[in-house]
């Protein structure tokens, strides 16, 4: 009996330790697992940070030659300054105009008898709005459209190719 007793103690003597380093082995795989997954993240965030910035360089880049037909090479500041002016005077020719038109409406609607509220109704109508929105977008709407496209890109489902970050809390 002690034969025995002595024989499955000598035999557990010599697979303990083997069991142990299997045990300590599974533990390092999995830390080493952890690891992997932690840097597939940071290279998955560090790519759309630099495909953020790409888009970000070439937006700079596609405003900068939008704006580049003001750019002379001639060293006459009359050229450049007539050059540059083309735009905001036209506009403000036809806003000119336009107050023109619409106050000498409003003019002989006053004049007429008509009343404030169907006056307003006259001289602001749906054509009026567009124009003043079809102005303002040219002037002012380019940085919003880009903001705008930018907010809603965000809002968009995220492309089928790209990989989903791995949850680590995920077992």
């Amino acid at each position: 009996m002690f034969t025995a007793i002595s024989a499955i103690v000598g035999l557990l003597g010599s697979v303990l330790p083997s069991v142990v380093r299997l045990f300590e082995r599974k533990a390092e795989l999995n830390r080493e697992i952890e690891v992997a997954k932690i840097q597939y993240n940071i290279a998955l965030a560090a790519g759309q940070n630099q495909l953020d910035i790409a888009n970000i360089k070439a937006d700079v880049d596609e405003g900068e030659s939008l704006r580049s037909y003001d750019d002379l090479s001639t060293d006459s500041s009359f050229i450049k300054a007539l050059r540059s002016s083309v735009r905001p005077v036209v506009t403000y020719a036809l806003f000119g105009m336009f107050l023109v038109v619409k106050g000498s409406a409003a003019y002989i609607m006053v004049k007429t008898g008509t009343d404030v509220p169907t006056m307003i109704q006259a001289i602001w109508d749906g054509d009026t709005a567009s124009l003043f929105a079809a102005v303002v977008m040219f002037w002012f709407g380019t940085r919003a459209y880009e903001k705008s496209r930018r907010y809603n890109s965000n809002l968009a489902p995220e492309p089928a190719k790209k990989p989903a970050p791995v949850n680590l809390n995920k077992k």
